[in-house]
C-alpha cells in the first residue's frame, strides 16, 4: 500500500510538473495589411513581469515584418507565439484546410531573440507548422476557400470569441487606398474606371484626366495575387467582382528581375506570368504580388526613359513620363512606403470616387470621411479560427481578438459610425436614422 502510494505521488508530481514546464504554441498566418497592428497587440497580451516579453523578426521593420516570433508569459504561462503572413485567402486557405499537412513556414524556436524592442533582420523562417488562427481583410463568406473548392472541402471557421472582459471578432476596420506613381497628373479614380483599368490591364491617360492631349499617354494596373484580402476588398468595393479575374503587370528591371525596392528602376512591365498558389492555378496577367510591401515598393520605383510595356506577344517602348502605374493598398503598406519620406519617386494618393481618407500616416479613428461612411474602400478585419482549436491556443487568440478590438485596431469599431454586411456591401448608418 506504501509503495503504492509512493508512486502515486511520484506520478502527480511529474504531472504537475509537466503542466508547470507546458508551453503553449501559437502560430497566425494570414493578413499582410494588418500585420503592423497584429505586432504591436501581440506586445501587448504579454506578462510585464518577471520579464518583458522577447521578440524577433525578418526584414528591418517590426510592423513591416513578414515573420516574427514572441516569447515570455501570457497570464504566467510559458507562450510562444509565431508569426507569418502571407495574405488573407491564403490565411483562410491554410487555416480552413483539413489537410494537417497543408503548413506555413515559420521561424524556429531557434531564432535569436533580445528584450523589447527586440532583434531584425532575422534569415527567413523555413519550419513547417499548421497554422490555427488566420487574420482576415474579408468574411470567409467571400473568400473562395468557404465551401468546397479545386477538390477540397474547407472547414468553416469560427470568428474569436474575446475574452469575458472583452470584444472578439471583427476585430476592427482595416481602410485602403487606390494610389498612383510619382508624377501622376490625376488625382481621383472612380469605381468605373476601377472595373475598366482592370479589366483591359491599361487604359489611355484621358479618360483620368479629360484632356485630349493624354490620349496617347497610359495608365497601367497593378495589384496583388489572388491570395490577398487587400485585393479582394478592393475588386468587391470597385464592382469588379472579389474573386473576378483580372489583368495586372508585372514590372521588371534590367536583368528581368522582379521589382520589390524602390531603389530599383523598372525597365519592362510583362503580363504576370501563369503560376499556382499553394496548389490553387493562376492564369497569366491574372496574379501579383504575394506582399503589399513589395507592392508599394514596386510602384515607388522609378522607370527607365523609355520602359516597354508588353502588348499582346510584343512589346512597346513608351517615354518614361507617359506611363503611370495605379494600385491598391492598406494602409501600413502605402503610408510609409509610397507616400511618405524623402526622394522625388513619391507616389500620389488617389481620392476614390471624389473622396480622400488623406496621408495621416498612422491614426484613422479621427478622419470623418471614413468613420461617417463617406469614404467606402475598407472592411472589417477579422480573426478567425477553426473550431477544433486547442483550448489553450484559443485562449491566446480571445485575448489577442479583445485587444485588437478595444485598443490596438488601425480602425476601432467604437470609432465606426457606420458599417457594411459584407465585403464591398453597401455602407450604412449604425446609428438611429431620423
Amino acid at each position: 500500500m506504501k509503495l503504492f502510494k509512493t508512486l502515486a505521488l511520484i506520478a502527480l508530481a511529474s504531472c504537475c510538473a509537466a503542466t508547470l514546464n507546458a508551453q503553449t504554441k501559437v502560430y497566425i498566418t494570414g493578413s499582410t495589411a494588418y500585420r503592423s497592428a497584429v505586432h504591436t497587440a501581440i506586445l501587448h497580451i504579454y506578462d510585464t513581469t518577471p520579464t518583458p516579453v522577447s521578440f524577433g523578426y525578418t526584414g528591418t521593420s517590426f510592423g513591416g515584418a513578414s515573420q516574427a516570433i514572441f516569447e515570455g508569459t501570457i497570464g504566467g504561462v510559458s507562450t510562444n507565439i509565431y508569426t507569418s503572413w502571407s495574405g488573407s485567402e491564403a490565411g483562410i486557405q491554410t487555416v480552413a484546410d483539413p489537410n494537417p499537412a497543408t503548413t506555413v513556414n515559420f521561424l524556429p524556436d531557434s531564432t535569436t531573440v533580445s528584450p523589447s524592442p527586440g532583434s531584425g533582420s532575422a534569415p527567413t523562417g523555413t519550419d513547417p507548422h499548421k497554422p490555427l488562427v488566420a487574420m482576415s481583410d474579408t468574411f470567409q463568406s467571400t473568400s473562395q476557400f468557404n465551401s468546397t473548392f479545386n477538390g477540397v472541402t474547407y472547414n468553416a471557421l469560427l470568428e474569436a470569441d474575446g475574452t469575458s472582459s472583452g470584444h472578439g471578432s471583427p476585430v476592427g476596420v482595416v481602410p485602403f487606398k487606390w494610389c498612383a506613381s510619382a508624377g501622376a497628373s490625376f488625382a481621383n479614380i472612380t469605381s468605373q474606371l476601377c472595373r475598366s483599368l482592370y479589366n483591359a490591364g491599361k487604359l489611355p491617360l484621358a479618360l483620368f484626366t479629360g484632356s485630349s492631349a493624354d490620349e496617347t499617354s497610359v495608365v497601367i494596373a497593378l495589384g496583388r495575387n489572388p491570395d490577398s484580402g487587400t485585393r479582394l476588398t478592393a475588386f468587391a468595393e470597385s464592382g469588379i467582382g472579389a474573386l473576378s479575374g483580372v489583368k495586372q503587370f508585372e514590372p521588371l528591371d534590367s536583368a528581368a528581375a522582379q521589382v520589390t525596392s524602390p531603389s530599383s528602376t523598372i525597365t519592362k512591365f510583362v503580363n504576370w506570368p501563369a503560376e499556382t498558389i499553394n496548389g490553387v492555378p493562376v492564369s497569366t496577367f491574372n496574379s501579383g504580388y504575394s506582399s503589399g510591401g513589395n507592392l508599394s515598393k514596386a510602384m515607388r520605383a522609378v522607370t527607365s526613359d523609355p520602359v516597354t510595356i508588353q502588348i499582346g506577344a510584343g512589346t512597346k517602348s513608351y517615354a518614361a513620363s507617359i506611363v503611370t502605374r495605379v494600385g491598391y493598398l492598406g494602409t501600413s503598406d502605402a503610408d510609409p512606403n509610397l507616400l511618405s519620406g524623402s526622394g522625388p519617386a513619391l507616389g500620389t494618393e488617389l481620392s476614390y470616387n471624389g473622396v480622400s481618407l488623406g496621408n495621416v500616416n498612422g491614426d484613422y479613428n479621427t478622419v470623418t470621411a471614413l468613420t461617417e461612411g463617406k469614404y467606402t474602400f475598407w472592411g472589417f478585419e477579422h480573426l478567425l479560427y477553426n473550431s477544433g482549436i486547442d483550448t489553450t491556443v484559443k485562449g491566446v487568440a480571445d485575448k489577442l481578438a479583445t485587444q485588437l478590438h478595444d485598443t490596438d485596431a488601425v480602425v476601432k469599431l467604437s470609432s465606426m459610425k457606420v458599417t457594411r454586411a459584407t465585403d464591398g456591401a453597401n455602407v450604412t448608418a449604425n446609428y438611429a436614422t431620423p
